[in-house]
């Protein structure tokens, strides 16, 4: 999916926090409050390490930090629920 759509972008973000949890699964491996705010972190790692050409497309979107970390912690859940029935 293209990154040209409010859409795309999720999916982008989900992709790279999946692939994070996958890289870090030690970081990754239990769900409290002190993971969801890493995973937060992460999100919020993503959404300041945009370069402009990426800020000014968000904003023409209307993709908010609240967006990412979201996504971030959707990705998180789906990451968890596939570990629980990998395990």
């Amino acid at each position: 999916m293209s990154k040209k759509t409010k859409d795309g972008v999720k999916q982008s973000i989900q992709e790279l926090a999946m692939g994070n949890f996958r890289s870090y699964p030690e970081e990754f491996n239990e769900v409290s409050g002190e993971i969801k705010e890493h995973v937060q972190s992460l999100a919020n790692g993503y959404w300041d390490s945009r370069d402009d050409k990426e800020i000014q497309h968000d904003e023409h979107l209307g993709i908010r930090l609240e967006d990412y970390q979201a996504w971030t912690l959707e990705a998180f859940e789906t990451f968890v629920k596939h570990e629980h029935m990998v395990n």
